[in-house]
C-alpha cells in the first residue's frame, strides 16, 4: 500500500477499514433468517477463539501493559463476567441465537465451512506470527466497522426488529454491544498506536498487516453468506427446529 509517510496512521488504519467493509457481503443488503442464523453460528467460532486463542497470542508480545490490562479487561467481559449485566457476553449471545430459531447444540457444536475457515487460518497467523499490533488490529476491527457506519448495516439492532419482528428484550444483546464494541476499537481506543509505530518501515509492516486481516474479514463474510443460501433454501425460520 503506498501510503503518505505523513499521514496519520490511526485515521489511515480507521478510513481503510470502513472503505473494506463498504463492499463486505451480508452487512449490507436485504437481510433474511438464513442470514442472521448464518452469522450467529460462524460468530460463535470466532468469539470463542477471538479471547481463548488469539488475543492472548498477540498479547504474548504486546509490551504495552495498558493495551495489555483494556484487553484482558474485554476477555473477561466476553467469556466469564461483565458486572453491568452480571453475566458473560457468551450468555447472551446463546440467548441471542434462541431467539433467531438455533439451539444451543447448534452454538455449541457450530463448524465453520471452506472460506470461514480461511479467515480462522489467517487470524491464527497474524496473531501468532506478525508485529502485536497486527494482532490487535486483527482482533479488533469487526468491532469498530460493525458499528461505525452512519447507517444501519445488518448487523444494527434496528434492522433485526424491523425485518425479523424481533422485541427489544429478544435483541438485547446486540443493543448491548453497540456501546461496547465501541469502547473495545476505533480512533480512540486505537491511539497508543501513534508512539508505537515510529519508523516507515514499522507503519508499513501494519499496514500490510491490516489489509491481510481485512481481505480475510471479507472473505468470511463471503463464506456466510454461502451458509445463509442454503438455510434460506432450506426456509429457515425463526423458531427453532
Amino acid at each position: 500500500m503506498d501510503v503518505d509517510s505523513d499521514s496519520d496512521i490511526v485515521e489511515h488504519i480507521a478510513a481503510r477499514c470502513m472503505e473494506s467493509a463498504s463492499s463486505w457481503p451480508w452487512l449490507h443488503g436485504p437481510l433474511t433468517v438464513g442470514m442472521v442464523q448464518a452469522w450467529m453460528l460462524q460468530h460463535s467460532i470466532r468469539n470463542r477463539l477471538l479471547s481463548s486463542r488469539y488475543r492472548p497470542a498477540w498479547m504474548s508480545r504486546c509490551d504495552d501493559q495498558s493495551v495489555v490490562r483494556k484487553t484482558i479487561g474485554q476477555m473477561l467481559e466476553e467469556l466469564v463476567y461483565d458486572a453491568n449485566i452480571k453475566a458473560p457476553h457468551t450468555k447472551i449471545l446463546w440467548e441471542l441465537g434462541r431467539n433467531v430459531g438455533l439451539i444451543d447444540a447448534q452454538l455449541d457444536n457450530a463448524q465453520p465451512n471452506a472460506k470461514t475457515d480461511i479467515y480462522f487460518q489467517v487470524m491464527e497467523n497474524l496473531c501468532r506470527t506478525r508485529h502485536w499490533i497486527v494482532g490487535w488490529l486483527a482482533t479488533s476491527l469487526e468491532e469498530f466497522v460493525l458499528f461505525a457506519f452512519n447507517f444501519e448495516t445488518n448487523i444494527s439492532a434496528n434492522r433485526w426488529q424491523r425485518d425479523l419482528g424481533l422485541t427489544d428484550e429478544q435483541l438485547f444483546c446486540l443493543r448491548y454491544h453497540e456501546k461496547a464494541d465501541l469502547e473495545h476499537a476505533g480512533k480512540v481506543v486505537w491511539a497508543p498506536i501513534r508512539r508505537h509505530v515510529t519508523t516507515p518501515a514499522l507503519k508499513a509492516e501494519v499496514l500490510a498487516g491490516l489489509d491481510t486481516a481485512l481481505e480475510a474479514s471479507r472473505i468470511f463474510y463471503e463464506g456466510v453468506m454461502e451458509i445463509a443460501h442454503e438455510f434460506d433454501a432450506k426456509g429457515a425460520t425463526l423458531h427453532a427446529a
